[in-house]
């Protein structure tokens, strides 16, 4: 009786956590599936070198990693303008290796090297930073920013984002069903909303009147989150010569609730 007793409790014992075993797989592949996450690394190369008596000049740059992409069009898309063939991490090391190499024999050849007299520290930096890695879609922004003679810094941001289940980098026209022109005037309505734009019309009226009347382009360094769409200006982008620097404009997904793209809103669970 008790052989027979322990024989079933053993076999319930089994097929329960046969059970518990599935319904977890399958809990882990549905949530896989739904949350649409992009596994992703980054590989990195960072030195300093002196390329004269007085000079040091500082590399820095970060490339992310698709392990899983294969699609040659969607990775050249991710990669603009770097003459990249190899996508593997040791690939995207040996670029960043031979790009360091370009960057000092281009400032150790700069014409304003001789002429610096004191020490300073001159810098390459470039970065690729994940902004958002959620259904299917991954926001990417990319930064360069290079200082030199005069302790002058240059920067620059980019915004991409891409579609991984289309495999194809986003368009404004995969997400809104709006003209230019009425993006335009949304863009100037909540450009004044902006903290900088409140603080200049506090502070600098004249200033805050010549932005507000400025007729600036849509520009294409956009991305988003679950709340809002945002378009990202780099300096002298509004108004040619301005000193605000960079810009940020976010507009609301309920202020686009009637225009946005059903599959785009669908997938982003946008209500």
């Amino acid at each position: 009786m008790m052989k027979r007793f322990y024989l079933i409790w053993t076999t319930l014992l089994l097929l329960l956590f046969v059970a518990c075993k599935e319904l977890g797989n399958d809990k882990k592949k549905s949530e896989k599936v739904s949350f649409g996450r992009t596994f992703i690394d980054s590989v990195i190369e960072e030195d300093t070198i002196k390329i004269s008596d007085s000079v040091l000049l500082r590399y820095s740059s970060k490339l992310l990693w698709f392990p899983d992409l294969k699609d040659t069009n969607l990775l050249k898309e991710i990669y603009p303008g770097k003459q990249i063939t190899d996508f593997s991490r040791n690939g995207l090391q040996d670029y960043l290796k031979q790009e360091k190499e370009n960057i000092y024999n281009r400032m150790r050849n700069s014409a304003a090297l001789p002429e610096v007299k004191q020490q300073q520290q001159w810098s390459y930096i470039s970065l690729m930073n994940v902004r958002m890695n959620r259904n299917n879609y991954v926001s990417v922004q990319y930064y360069t920013s290079q200082s030199g003679a005069q302790d002058k810094v240059s920067y620059y941001y980019e915004e991409k984002v891409f579609d991984f289940k289309n495999l194809k980098k986003l368009q404004l026209s995969d997400i809104i069903t709006l003209s230019e022109e009425t993006v335009k005037d949304i863009l100037k309505l909540n450009l004044g909303k902006t903290t900088i734009m409140q603080q200049i019309k506090t502070y600098d009226p004249e200033t805050y009147v010549l932005i507000s009347a400025a007729s600036f382009p849509v520009t294409r360094n956009f991305y988003f989150d679950d709340y809002n769409l945002y378009f990202h200006y780099n300096a002298n982008e509004i108004i040619h010569d301005d000193d605000i620097g960079d810009l940020i404009i976010t507009v609301p997904w309920n202020d686009l609730s009637d225009y946005l793209k059903p599959e785009f809103a669908r997938r982003m669970k946008i209500n």
